[in-house]
């Protein structure tokens, strides 16, 4: 039985894992979050504005310019009195409620500052520094929607407002719709072309957004702003590695790597890198001494994971993903591919549980119940299988191949009426299908339906004239009709494209008994004794053999 089912669940698993990259900014701290900080409070105070200036009484303007001084040098507690007191003097100033709203937020309270700027908006609708904090705080809270409302209702008043443009590029970039993001983006680096921060932001989703020689700019631009500061590098790196440039950021994670030698999360995203650039082993040297730095994250052991099980080096697969395990076991996928790793070397119990696992874990998903239906049927618990087909057929139908597996799997287990149902609905849409149509066939001898099963067997020797097991078939068919001139005939055809085919020299050795042959009968019985014990002696081997090396594999035995 082809491995379709495995085949297909490893594709999926692949490419989802492949092309993902985990962003470890334990210790680097230049990212967009701080950047984002700093621009609502350099631009989003207010205090800068005409109405500041001509529109408060001088005890509300002085404490006004008192609290932006402490705020300035970051001494909350001052900058609060003071704020406080400019609203004090003039409740009705939006600057001076949009202030406190600043000071209050930088102090950790989200919640009070939101009452601040919510009142700047009421005072003033027009105040867009407000406006703006008004939006942020909605996002915060999740209010996407709004929040978005917020921000372009800023960009009607003022097109040029760096903050809500950036603010909105970096929704829209949560949201997955890169093509906004990056135009945001690239409207607030048209205030300010050469800051590096916002260059950062815009090519974070300008590759994605299809604007890569836009992006190869900003990045040029960010590099030389930061120079050798290794932070700088490694954020740049990680943008750059988001966007698919895995060559650009290998070599950044390099230069990084440096600067700072011997970093867990430099060496860890510098092996992605080169994992997703298919350089292996390069990668898998990285991420070993990643994973030697700092054992503890699943993610490393699972790329070497990965790179092992690309090498066919199931050994290091399986230990890998145990390891992976030990650290997290409650993610279906981890257990679907130490499954994998043992199905790839035949140990089909081990298979069969972590499979298991992956199913109690996700039962919803088609894939992992179709991978343990396969393991089952290769350890020849038919029902098992069939039972599994029949779930992964009711939880995704829209399979092409599913009722072939049914009907392969049923025709195996003995359920030959349903092996039949399924395998004629397989056909309705695959009418030359060799397989199916033989497999039909056989359910059709095996039933005693003898005259229902020459259509489907002739059908699939008109399409693959060669084929063995459907010739043996076909004699079989002659000998159940007791024709056993026309089933020798077919017998001594199958011979002539498989000479050890042990079955078929028995088979001809009964048509050849009887036809009254005996000097042909008595030649292929002892051909049949002869092939026969060779078999069952090989068996006996690849069963002794298959026995000590899943101990060995399990390390029952000495390696």
């Amino acid at each position: 039985m082809k491995n379709r089912a495995t085949q297909a669940a490893t594709i999926q698993l692949a490419f989802g894992l492949r092309f993902s990259l985990v962003i470890c900014c334990l210790l680097f701290l230049f990212d967009e979050g701080a950047i984002k900080a700093q621009r609502v409070q350099k631009r989003d105070s207010g205090t800068k504005s005409a109405r500041s200036t001509t529109q408060l009484n001088p005890a509300a303007r002085a404490a006004l310019d008192l609290a932006v001084a402490q705020l300035q040098q970051g001494s909350l507690a001052e900058a609060e009195r003071a704020a406080r007191q400019a609203v004090a003097a003039a409740p009705q100033s939006a600057v001076a409620h949009n202030l406190l709203g600043v000071v209050l937020d930088r102090a950790g309270r989200a919640e009070e500052g939101y009452v601040e700027f919510s009142t700047a908006t009421r005072l003033d609708p027009n105040f867009v520094s407000a406006l703006n904090n008004l939006g942020r705080h909605l996002a915060e809270r999740g209010q996407t929607n709004q929040a978005i409302t917020q921000f372009e209702r800023v960009l009607k008043l003022d097109p040029g407002h760096v903050q809500a443009h950036y603010n909105l590029g970096s929704l829209y970039r949560d949201a997955g719709e890169f093509a906004k993001a990056a135009e945001h983006f690239s409207q607030a680096r048209k205030v300010e072309p050469d800051d590096p921060q916002l260059a950062l932001a815009f090519l974070s989703v300008a590759y994605r957004a299809n604007r890569a020689s836009e992006a190869e700019a900003a990045a040029a631009l960010v590099e030389r702003a930061v120079n050798a500061d290794a932070r700088g590098l490694f954020t740049l790196a990680t943008a750059i590695a988001q966007g698919g440039q895995y060559e650009h950021a290998a070599r950044l994670f390099a230069r990084v790597n440096e600067l700072t030698p011997h970093t867990f999360e430099v060496l860890y995203n510098l092996g992605i890198a080169l994992y997703n650039l298919d350089r292996n082993d390069e990668a898998a040297k990285y991420l070993a001494e990643a994973a030697d730095l700092d054992p503890k994250p699943a993610e490393t052991h699972l790329r070497l994971g990965l790179i092992a099980s690309a090498r066919n080096d199931w050994a290091n697969a399986i230990t890998e993903f145990k390891h992976v395990l030990e650290r997290d076991a409650n993610k279906a996928s981890y257990h679907f591919l130490l499954g994998r790793e043992y199905f790839r070397v035949g140990y089909w119990d081990g298979a069969i549980s972590e499979y298991t696992s992956a199913v109690n874990l996700e039962p919803k998903q088609a894939t992992y119940v179709l991978a343990r239906a396969d393991a089952y049927y290769r350890k020849g618990d038919w029902s098992a299988s069939a039972a599994d087909f029949d779930q992964a057929a009711a939880l995704d139908p829209s399979r092409s191949d599913i009722e072939y597996w049914q009907g392969y799997a049923h025709r195996a287990a003995g359920d030959f009426d349903l092996a039949r149902e399924f395998l004629q609905k397989f056909l309705l849409k695959n009418p030359e299908n060799v397989d199916a149509l033989a497999s039909l066939g056989y359910v059709a001898i095996e039933q005693g339906r003898l005259e229902d099963a020459e259509a489907p067997i002739k059908r699939a020797l008109e399409l693959d004239p060669n084929n063995v097991p459907v010739l043996y078939d076909y004699a079989r068919l002659a000998l159940k009709e007791r024709n056993f001139a026309e089933a020798a005939k077919r017998l001594q055809q199958v011979l002539a494209n498989s000479p050890s085919y042990t079955a078929a020299h028995y088979q001809l050795f009964l048509a050849y008994t009887r036809l009254k042959q005996p000097e042909q009968a008595q030649v292929e019985l002892v051909e049949f004794k002869r092939l026969d014990a060779l078999e069952k002696d090989s068996t006996k081997e690849r069963m002794a053999d298959e026995k000590i090396r899943i101990q060995q594999m399990l390390n029952q035995l000495p390696q």
